[in-house]
């Protein structure tokens, strides 16, 4: 740790200056979007591989969910599929919305 760091630290924290810049809101864009409000976490993620079959390698997937349960199940599932987690919103209530993008099916070997 750098010499006069913790000094640092402490005096800004009376600060209104943050010691990080700010990042600007980001909205993911989405090439689709699924409404599974209705989908319990256990056949949520079905209906999410369906969706992603319809859409080319590269292109983002927004699933809305209802079941607190997918905020841990929908992560595993894209960790485990390969596909990337863009980003999860918690929303008010139960309410999800998680961003998914589509990866490339490895080639087969020949």
């Amino acid at each position: 740790m750098p010499p006069g760091w913790h000094a640092l630290c402490i005096a800004d924290v009376h600060s209104s200056t943050p010691l990080l810049p700010v990042m600007p809101s980001f909205e993911p864009t989405a090439n689709e979007f699924l409404d599974a409000a209705g989908e319990a976490c256990g056949t949520v993620t079905p209906v999410i591989k369906q969706a992603l079959s319809a859409l080319q390698a590269g292109q983002v997937l927004e699933v809305l969910t209802h079941d607190p349960a997918t905020r841990a199940g929908v992560p595993a599932w894209c960790r485990l599929t390969g596909h990337v987690l863009v980003e999860t919103r918690v929303e008010e209530g139960p309410c999800t919305r998680f961003w998914i993008r589509k990866v490339p099916r490895p080639s087969q070997p020949t």
